[in-house]
């Protein structure tokens, strides 16, 4: 009998080595009982990335002792799938700033290729700034050109490209009830 109970334990464990990670990832239900009787930090919760939609789940890091994780809940984007760990923040001096380390690329079910950003959060906690670095370069043309030319500029400005990136906090809302500042709630 004991050898018997051994056997099945055994199983039990290469059976759950097997199985991926993320199928152990708790619900969107769960995640939103989780907030509920929690102590969360504010960073804590979900978030959205409304450029494309995905929901994410920013939670305390367990192997990382200060830092976050970033995981799935659910995304247009086929190739990621629900539960996969697609970043972390970790802390800076600033309690409000954060190094963002998000992967870029997934090649055979395995991310590779982090990039590092600045993410900041706002003072109201609904939002999460990101921004990535840039190179810029600029050529001055006018010195190829003659006198004349050398007065007029010709600039472009686009708007949107002064638009912040980032995420927007789902859930627990301001008032911890998911209610939200951007959007009217009906009594």
């Amino acid at each position: 009998m004991m050898r018997l109970s051994r056997l099945l334990l055994a199983s039990a464990l290469i059976c759950s080595i097997s199985v991926p990670t993320h199928a152990f990832f708790p619900s969107e239900t769960y995640i939103r009982e989780w907030c509920d009787t929690g102590v969360l930090n504010p960073v804590e919760g979900i978030w959205e990335y409304p450029d494309d939609g995905a929901r994410v789940c920013i939670q305390a890091d367990p192997t990382s002792p200060g830092s976050y994780s970033i995981s799935i809940i659910s995304t247009p984007d086929c190739r990621l799938e629900y539960g996969d760990v697609i970043g972390r923040l970790h802390p800076t001096v600033d309690r409000r700033q954060f190094r963002l380390e998000q992967f870029t690329r997934k090649d055979k079910s395995v991310f590779i290729k982090a990039e590092q950003c600045a993410a900041t959060l706002s003072s109201d906690g609904e939002s999460l700034r990101v921004k990535s670095p840039k190179l810029k370069f600029k050529v001055n043309v006018n010195t190829l050109l003659p006198r004349f030319w050398r007065v007029v500029r010709v600039t472009y400005d686009d708007p949107v490209d002064k638009l912040p990136a980032g995420l927007v906090k789902v859930y627990p809302g301001y008032d911890h009830n998911g209610s939200l500042r951007r959007k009217i709630r009906i009594l």
